[in-house]
């Protein structure tokens, strides 16, 4: 987002106890390192971290050399960095379509980059399961709505373009080796949170999203929303877009069109 990096011997869900140890990799641009006290309140353990880029290779080859396995300390010395992994969830990317726009040549060495040290370090340490967080941006300006997964794939900006070609750069390698179990997920912006409310959607500085706008006045972080726009007419919209008006949005508004329908904690942003 830059999102976490997570590389786990298997992924963990944090509303029970999970059944394997969990890694995470992440240069924290967009999230904090408290959220793994949070994690270990929900997962019953805390999980493994060690701050650092996906880029760095020589960091990653040390992160997945299975020459042995130290006891698991919230943030690692790089050094002692050598666990037996057996798959990587890779979320780490720059994610924001504007972004990508203004700074094309930093989302694809974050992106692109970022992606194929990754996946020369897994080879290396012959760790071939991998679910990579795509983006339905792969699909471009759709012709119709909803979208199938069999519609042609194109791209609009450099944040999708970045996305498909990491997509086909994972079918070529699994062409190659088929060996290698490779998952990729398309969504849309994902929203919500843990019904706890110990975790949820927090970035840092300002979002780029809407639903963590809702979120911060729903819990008074901001006193009102602002949007702007010319309809609030809800009708079929591509990817990432939202209908919007042209007043304050209060929290009492919000409260009877959208807190009052969710889940306890669903409001709480954590992370």
């Amino acid at each position: 987002p830059a999102a976490p990096a997570t590389a786990a011997r298997t992924s963990a869900w944090p509303s029970r106890r999970p059944r394997h140890e969990l890694l995470i990799l992440d240069k924290l641009c967009n999230s904090r390192v408290a959220v793994l006290n949070r994690l270990e309140t929900l997962i019953g353990k805390r999980p493994g971290f060690i701050e650092g880029d996906i880029r760095d290779a020589a960091l990653l080859d040390q992160a997945l050399d299975p020459v042995f396995d130290p006891v698991f300390d919230p943030v690692f010395d790089p050094v002692f960095a050598n666990h037996n992994i057996s798959a990587v969830i890779h979320f780490a990317g720059l994610k924001a379509v504007g972004e990508s726009v203004e700074k094309p040549l930093e989302y694809y060495d974050n992106n692109i980059h970022g992606t194929l040290q990754l996946l020369a370090a897994m080879q290396k340490a012959k760790v071939k399961t991998l679910v990579f967080s795509s983006s339905a941006t792969v699909y471009g300006d759709p012709a119709s709505v909803p979208i199938r997964e069999d519609f042609p794939r194109s791209a609009t900006n450099p944040y999708g373009r970045s996305k498909l070609i990491i997509e086909d750069i994972l079918a070529d390698l699994q062409r190659a080796e088929p060996d290698w179990r490779i998952g990729r997920l398309r969504y849309f912006n994902s929203v919500g949170a843990h019904e706890s409310g110990l975790i949820g959607e927090d970035p840092q500085g300002i979002p780029n999203k809407l639903m963590p706008f809702v979120a911060q006045v729903a819990v008074g972080k901001r006193e009102f929303l602002n949007t702007s726009g010319e309809t609030t007419t809800p009708r079929p919209m591509a990817p990432g877009c939202a209908t919007t008006s042209t007043s304050p949005i209060s929290p009492k508004a919000m409260s009877r069109h959208w807190i009052t329908s969710t889940r306890k904690g669903v409001c709480s942003p954590s992370i």
